[in-house]
Order: structure tokens, then C-alpha cells, then sequence
């Protein structure tokens, strides 16, 4: 280590006790998407109090936040927390661990990024389990500007930090709220005067299961019916149902939306009933994971001591708003172990293991490690080239406007 790498450890190590106990207060106050009123507030407080320029309810969210210090005209690193609990559960994908992870990180670098030139900030990102705030956040700019954007999240004993090609990758994924109006009629006496909202809705999961045989084996297409008629001797003049398209990429993504609303207009055609068609939140894009700066995260990371198995090319399974923030910055979010074990993620077991030792131990050896990389990041022309390097090339323009249009 040399002095200035030593001063960001001994910083965190300082803030060490304090970010366990705004951790526990999240834990113990958990908050859904969008309602993050206490924890963003204690979140923003904590950063204000040590020198932080805080910018309150940034991209028109009450709940988020954007904070910054440093005025040099270098390199520019920002680290994203999270906060939002789930509903009924709490804190059962350690939001709270998130969140201190990021103001650890922005903590230890805020400690001699003046000496560098360099500017640090920190964001405050709300609603990641419901409507994804940093996709409105990546929309307004609130991310520009970064040659570096970091975060972690919590994991099983088969955390990895995504540093082989192929992993650490997300869905893309839309919302479709789908609604079929008809007309009532006794369906008995005077059925033919009827126009069947049901039987749209029928034949447009029919039509969705024949079109799985014609996509990619990346894509998901899911969903329920949320209304259906209430008494069987009335022809339902209503129907909906709430449906998710998911793909490995967010420009496949956005074709198979396509074809998912032919086969709801055809449906349409076919009953006679009238559609609408509704996005009620933006899409996720796709996780854009920069393994030039992944592979900066993992040095340290080994160094520190959290070793982890090494990363392998997997499928995507999961969607966040991170990969909003991909197209718009080089962007890494690591995974990291907060038990000894597998365990079924969404559940008491994490609630319980995000109060943990190994879960705080683990969180703020991470936070060293990303802010060691915002360093190395500030200090090492090649490596903010080679990033931004990658980072061109996996994202070129016309797919960063593809993303802005479909928020």
C-alpha cells in the first residue's frame, strides 16, 4: 500500500462503526419503493455531515439524492446506494448493506481525492425493487460525466465479482399492462349481443404461448390475469393482466415488445374487443457490465482478503435498474457474500444475514475495495482508456438513444 491508498483504508476503518449503525437504523426502519423517506434522509445527513454537497430529490424522486466532493477537473468516480426494503419482508435483498457500501466507498476516496485532482460523488437511488429510480436518474443526466460508476450487492457463498466475459450480466425488461373492454350481456338469455373481454384475454396468452416457440432462448415473456368477470352468468365486458417481456438485450428486447402487441391486437380482431395497451414503468435495459473496471474491483478485493470463486460466463436471469445506468456510464456492480451458504434470495434468511457480522464485516471490506478502484480510476490514465474503451464498444450511440426513448 502506498500513503494515499493507506489514508482511504484508515478513513473507512474510521467511519468503520458509524456506517454499521446507519446500516441497522435502514434495517430497522425498512421502507418500500418510493417511500424511502427516513433511510434516504439518515442516507443524505450522514454524507452532508462529512463535507458532501447534497443535491435533495434529484430526477423529480423525493427519495433520491445526488452528493459530490471534490472540484478537481479529473477524473470523476460515483458510487450508487440502495435502500428500498421489500414489502412484507423488509429488508430481505440488504438494501441496508447497499446503502453504507457506497458511502464507504465515497468516504475513503472523499480522503484524498482534492490531492489527485479528482471528484467523488455519491448517489442516492431509490425504488430498485419496484420502479427503478436510477432509470430516471440515467434519463435526467444525473450520471454524466462519470468515467466510473460502482455498487455491490449482497449475495450467497457463490457471490462473484463479474470479471469474466459473459457475466455479471441483467435482463432487459418492459412492463405491458394489457386491457381488453367489451360489452356486458345475460350469457344465457342474449349472449350474441355480448362482446367476451375474457375470451381476448384467453386468446392472448394462447397467442403469447405459441410465440415462445419462435424467440430466443434468452427471452421471458410472463404474466397474470388480474381481472376476469365476477359471475359466470354474465359475459365479462372487462379484462387485464399484467405481463413482463424480458431479454438479453435491450434491442431484442424492444422487437419482441413488438410482437407481444400484434398478438394483443389480434386478440382484439378476433373478439371484437377493444384494447389498450400500457407501459406503466420504464424499461429496464440490460446490465453492461465494464470488465476493465471489474477486474480493477477484484485486485483489491482479493487483496483485502474477501476471496470469492471466480467468475464464468452465465445467463441472465434477473433485471435492475443498473443497467440503465450501464448505457450511460462505464459501470460494474460486484456481488459479495453475506453468508456461508445458498439460500433462497427475497426471504428471512437474507433479512437475517444482512444484520450479520460476516454481512457488515464483508460490506465494509467492499467498500475498501471499490474505493481503492476509484482511485486506481483517478490515478491510471490506461486504465480510465481502456474503460472507456470497452465501454464504447459495447454501447454505441444509436443503442444509448434506444434506452433514453423507451423510459
Amino acid at each position: 500500500m502506498d500513503e494515499l491508498q493507506q489514508r482511504v483504508l484508515n478513513r473507512i476503518d474510521r467511519e468503520a462503526d458509524s456506517l454499521i449503525r446507519l446500516s441497522k437504523f435502514i434495517h430497522a426502519n425498512p421502507e418500500i419503493a418510493m417511500e424511502e423517506v427516513k433511510s434516504s434522509a439518515a442516507c443524505a445527513e450522514y454524507v452532508e455531515e462529512r463535507g458532501f454537497e447534497t443535491v435533495r430529490g434529484v430526477a423529480d424522486l423525493p427519495t433520491a439524492f445526488a452528493s459530490h466532493f471534490g472540484n478537481g477537473t479529473g477524473a470523476h468516480v460515483g458510487y450508487l446506494s440502495e435502500y428500498d426494503a421489500l414489502p412484507g419482508l423488509g429488508h430481505g435483498c440488504g438494501h441496508n448493506l447497499i446503502a453504507i457500501a457506497g458511502i464507504g466507498a465515497a468516504m475513503g476516496l472523499s480522503e484524498v481525492v482534492s490531492e489527485i485532482n479528482g471528484k467523488v460523488s455519491l448517489f442516492g437511488t431509490p425504488a430498485e425493487e419496484a420502479v427503478g429510480g436510477k432509470i430516471f436518474m440515467a434519463q435526467r443526466g444525473v450520471f454524466d460525466g462519470l468515467d466510473a460508476a460502482m455498487g455491490a450487492h449482497p449475495g450467497t457463498s457463490e457471490a462473484v465479482c463479474p470479471t469474466a466475459e459473459g457475466s455479471g450480466m441483467a435482463l432487459a425488461c418492459r412492463e405491458v399492462v394489457v386491457k381488453y373492454y367489451g360489452q356486458a350481456a345475460h350469457a344465457a338469455a342474449d349472449p350474441y349481443n355480448g362482446i367476451n373481454a375474457l375470451n381476448a384475454m384467453i386468446e392472448f396468452f394462447n397467442g403469447i404461448n405459441a410465440l415462445r416457440q419462435h424467440v430466443r432462448s434468452d427471452a421471458r415473456i410472463h404474466g397474470v390475469i388480474t381481472d376476469g368477470g365476477y359471475v359466470a352468468n354474465v359475459v365479462p365486458d372487462y379484462a387485464a393482466g399484467s405481463f413482463m417481456v424480458r431479454a438479453a438485450t435491450l434491442t431484442y428486447m424492444d422487437e419482441l415488445v413488438g410482437k407481444v402487441k400484434a398478438v394483443a391486437e389480434g386478440a382484439a380482431t378476433m373478439t371484437g374487443a377493444r384494447l389498450e395497451w400500457i407501459h406503466p414503468s420504464p424499461a429496464n435495459a440490460d446490465m453492461v457490465t465494464n470488465y476493465s473496471l471489474a477486474r480493477a474491483m477484484k485486485k483489491h478485493l482479493d487483496a483485502l482478503g474477501l476471496t470469492m470463486p471466480e467468475a464464468v460466463a452465465e445467463g441472465a436471469t434477473g433485471s435492475t435498474d443498473w443497467g440503465n445506468v450501464s448505457y450511460v456510464v462505464p459501470s460494474v456492480e460486484t456481488s459479495y457474500p453475506i453468508l456461508d451458504r445458498v439460500c433462497t434470495w427475497h426471504s428471512m434468511d437474507v433479512v437475517d444475514a444482512s444484520m450479520s457480522e460476516l454481512g457488515f464485516r464483508n460490506t465494509i471490506l467492499v467498500a475498501k475495495a471499490m474505493a481503492l478502484a476509484g482511485l486506481d480510476v483517478m490515478r491510471d490514465r490506461s486504465l480510465r482508456e481502456n474503460i472507456g474503451t470497452e465501454y464504447a464498444s459495447q454501447v454505441p450511440a444509436e443503442v444509448r438513444d434506444l434506452v433514453q426513448s423507451l423510459v
